[in-house]
């Protein structure tokens, strides 16, 4: 595996305390008190997620701070303490923005082509599309701080590669839906991996990357009725060119320079290890920290599952004019979700333009769910039935990429330097969840509006 480029950075100073867990009076953790070796209680050592501490100047000086750092340290995981990141240049933007780009764009042209993969049954397709993620992003926080960033990008240049290749290729349904589920695999630990990342350097990166996957909706789109519809190459083959986004993909990561974890310093730091060195965290200490995030977690499951509800569900069955006309319900359904797109990459892409409290970051979800209740009902009353529908679907895209962007902002801020990418890295299941819940929803949703329309097909 080819080696790349990695940065430096100065050695932080070390706190004699520790953070709070969340700031604005968030829940504690309990500490955990084990007795030393004198008899007297002190709190076990959270140590560094992402790299060892500094040394002292002295034996006695280092017992000292030792003791000081880890009084208190195991019942605190979350600060809005600053930590050093890497400076950001016009090229590094590009990077995270191509990076995003292309790790959705696989996603993208899988849902795009779910009708030629498997023209029975879409929604099979669907679920061997999202459901691999789901799990890669459950299981994140408990093995990630253990694996390089090396290693999990080059996992994903071998997935995008043979997933793709498996789809375009492969004899059965059997194994083209195993293509399918390697695509998922790549896309979540891609993501999960870059965002987690994106903490070394600041919110640039993290507007430049979601940008990018905003822009991904778009043009895997693009791609599909270029390659597939206008120039007239069969699915097969424009599932096989898509090997090519696999090859940049990777190429893109290697150009990246990876500053060291923000508490290691720049000597002690590994260039094939550029994760972290493995966090002295038990099982349950991960799940409290991924369960401390739900302030931010609850909103993304919420916009997610409300706009997936609305895109497999309510779009599906409007058709403008006539609904029982399947021409027309494929028509809206597909500009429907063009025009979602476009508000999706304008939200993502605002992330250094506007910068929300964590009130109005709930109140975004919860006026999703009021467009998806009135969308609904709208499909089965037609009391607003025509084109101008469209504009609704602008708006959803526009609340689900706020809170992307904003919900890990705000992660990113918020939780303690030491454990910031493994918390990122837990908080990024929410999407996954609120996806598949909002999908599953969605099934039930179209079949009600075709009932209440007088629709028999399904």
């Amino acid at each position: 595996m080819p080696r790349r480029k990695t940065g430096k950075a100065s050695k932080p100073e070390e706190d004699d305390a520790a953070a709070p867990l969340l700031q604005d009076g968030g829940a504690d953790l309990e500490a955990q008190r084990l007795y030393d070796d004198e008899g007297s209680t002190s709190a076990v050592s959270m140590q560094s997620s992402f790299g060892p501490g500094t040394e002292g100047d002295g034996d006695g000086d280092d017992e000292m701070k030792s003791r000081k750092s880890k009084r208190g340290s195991r019942s605190r995981l979350i600060s809005g303490g600053g930590t050093e990141k890497k400076d950001m240049t016009r090229w590094d933007a590009v990077l995270w923005w191509l990076i995003g780009t292309l790790n959705n764009i696989s996603f993208v042209i899988c849902a795009a082509s779910a009708k030629d993969i498997l023209p029975t049954s879409v929604g099979v397709v669907y679920l061997a599309n999202s459901f691999p993620s789901l799990i890669i992003r459950l299981s994140a926080p408990y093995w990630f701080d253990m694996v390089s960033y090396e290693l999990r990008m080059f996992g994903c240049f071998v997935m995008f590669i043979s997933g793709f290749g498996l789809v375009a290729l492969a004899p059965g349904t059997g194994l083209k839906l195993v293509g399918v589920m390697l695509v998922s695999s790549q896309c979540g630990l891609g993501e999960t991996s870059m965002l987690a990342l994106q903490s070394r350097y600041g919110n640039t990166a993290l507007t430049a990357w979601s940008s990018g996957t905003g822009a991904a909706g778009i043009l895997g789109y693009f791609y599909v009725v270029l390659v597939n519809r206008w120039i007239g190459l069969s699915s097969e083959s424009t599932l096989l060119i898509a090997c090519c986004f696999g090859l940049l993909y990777y190429a893109i990561f290697l150009q990246f320079t990876i500053p060291p974890p923000p508490t290691m310093a720049s000597e002690d730091f590994d260039s094939l290890n550029t994760s972290s060195n493995n966090l002295s965290l038990t099982v349950s200490d991960r799940l409290r920290l991924t369960l401390s995030l739900w302030k931010w977690g609850v909103p993304l499951i919420v916009v997610y599952f409300a706009e997936y509800a609305m895109q497999s569900g309510t779009w599906s069955a409007i058709g403008i004019p006539d609904v029982s006309d399947a021409d027309q319900r494929a028509t809206f359904y597909q500009n429907a979700n063009w025009c979602y797109q476009v508000g999706v990459l304008i939200s993502r892409s605002s992330g250094m333009l506007w910068r929300p409290s964590l009130p109005t970051l709930w109140v975004m979800p919860i006026a999703q769910v009021g467009l998806l209740v009135a969308s609904t009902l709208n499909a089965a009353e037609h009391w607003w039935y025509d084109n101008s529908l469209l504009l609704a679907s602008v708006v959803v895209g526009l609340f689900g990429g706020a809170v992307y962007v904003n919900g890990f902002r705000m992660i990113g801020e918020e939780v303690n330097a030491d454990v910031r990418e493994l918390a990122i890295a837990a908080a990024a299941v929410s999407c996954d969840i609120g996806t598949n819940i909002g999908e599953g929803v969605g099934v039930l949703v179209q079949s009600w509006i075709y009932t209440q329309n007088g629709i028999k097909e399904r």
